[in-house]
């Protein structure tokens, strides 16, 4: 018997992956949209996953569900109360964040308090605490907890570094960019999700999926910048990073502004971006390893991937 998946936030990014590689791996793939879209050869159905009335028709007939619903922290939140009331024994695979860490730093394991530092990584928190409770209760549920998730289609990670290249608002910061870049590559999140369906021994469990072996973030930029042409890469003083820094509200203001009048603006670069491109946190994978045993790609040809991508879409 076929097992039918229900991808809540299968528009987005994340979704859309795996939305793609259920059926590779025997899994029927359904769609969970808030609005009509075209999903060639996929069963859509449209849904509030903040809803239960509404979520709760669209589980008929699924087995398990995939948690990808990325929205405001109050929405991701609520979809994770609704989801744990209407579940019963179907399995949940909870796509978490390496958020849940805030600025924890050195060698970072799944069994470490958890830290709600900011209006996202409480939602991610606080929707964690909700399914652990799920399970204790007789639920099922797995969480994966991803670093920075790159790859085709990634506007936060592959477009925004890349076109920050280009502008060179990016390059090598020197020290400003020497911590750890916790990369996740989207297939790699992709097979840990497959696995996480696959492997009942695995319930309740948390995961951190993220490369084994992870740089710095200049290292990262500099072969990201290679890769679409945007060299040289240059040493970016220490003033224009910091009037980067002094720009990030009001560009952020007037990015709003020229939203709705069409204008174009210049992107910020947020201070939690900068304060990531120092933290020296390493993501511990060796649990995933053991107990999920995925297929990683190969970092390289990850960020090809993810490279070409981008200069298609350019």
């Amino acid at each position: 018997m076929i097992r039918n998946v229900l991808v809540l936030g299968a528009g987005g990014f994340v979704g859309r992956h795996v939305l793609a590689g259920l059926p590779a791996a025997g899994f029927g793939a359904i769609a969970g949209l808030r609005s009509a879209e075209r999903q060639a050869g996929t069963q859509v159905r449209l849904l509030d996953a903040t809803d239960a009335a509404s979520l709760g028709l669209a589980l008929d007939g699924v087995t398990d569900i995939v948690n990808c619903v990325a929205a405001a922290p109050e929405a991701m939140l609520q979809a994770t109360r609704v989801l744990c009331s209407l579940a019963g024994q179907r399995r949940i695979v909870h796509l978490s964040s390496m958020a849940v860490y805030g600025d924890k730093t050195g060698l970072v394991d799944e069994g470490v308090p958890l830290v709600a530092g900011g209006s996202y990584a409480e939602s991610k928190v606080a929707s964690e605490a909700i399914l652990r409770e799920h399970v204790a209760a007789g639920g099922q549920a797995v969480l994966l907890r991803p670093g920075c998730i790159h790859g085709p289609g990634s506007a936060q990670w592959t477009t925004r570094p890349a076109r920050l290249l280009r502008q060179g608002r990016l390059g090598d910061l020197g020290a400003a960019g020497d911590g750890i870049c916790n990369l996740t590559s989207v297939a790699d999140l992709v097979e840990a999700v497959v696995a996480a369906l696959e492997r009942p021994e695995v319930n309740g469990a948390a995961f951190n999926i993220s490369d084994p072996q992870p740089g710095d973030w200049n290292g990262y930029f500099l072969r990201l910048a290679l890769a679409i042409g945007a060299t040289p890469l240059r040493r970016l003083p220490g003033w224009q990073m910091k009037a980067d820094k002094l720009a990030a509200f009001p560009l952020k203001a007037a990015e709003i502004v020229g939203r709705r009048l069409r204008l174009s603006v210049p992107e910020p670069i947020p201070a939690s971006l900068w304060r990531l491109f120092r933290q020296d946190i390493t993501l511990d994978h060796r649990r995933c390893d053991a107990a999920l045993g995925i297929r990683r790609q190969a970092p390289e040809v990850a960020l090809a991937e993810a490279a070409a991508w981008f200069l298609r879409k350019d």
